[in-house]
């Protein structure tokens, strides 16, 4: 195993997310917390010493990861909250940090069976 020098933000929406998705125009099906659980949205950061500096890596990047998570529900952006801020952001999703991120693929890059 090969252990890269990034860690791991998990993305996982919270219920104004949820909200939101339910009360667009072509939502066919209703969606829950519980929905998001298992797979959600997973972005590679910078090394960190503690969780202020990891929720600092993800201040830099809020807005491309509030738009991937709305763009994933609807294109139509009209559609989307006008009002979109970082603090809005930390309110809408939940933030998970991970410290440690192993790239398996690495034994097969360097001609490893896995």
């Amino acid at each position: 195993m090969y252990t890269i020098d990034r860690a791991v933000a998990i993305i996982r929406p919270k219920q104004p997310f949820i909200d939101w998705a339910n009360k667009l125009p072509d939502a066919k099906d209703r969606v829950s917390l519980d929905d998001f659980q298992d797979d959600c949205l997973a972005v590679l950061i910078a090394e960190y010493d503690t969780d202020e500096e990891a929720k600092e890596h993800i201040d830099e990047i809020w807005e491309d990861i509030f738009e991937n998570e709305l763009m994933g529900w609807s294109t139509n952006i009209s559609w989307w909250p006008r009002k979109r801020t970082k603090k809005i952001f930390w309110r809408w999703f939940d933030v998970k940090f991970h410290s440690v991120v192993i790239d398996q693929s690495r034994r097969a890059i360097e001609g490893e069976e896995l």
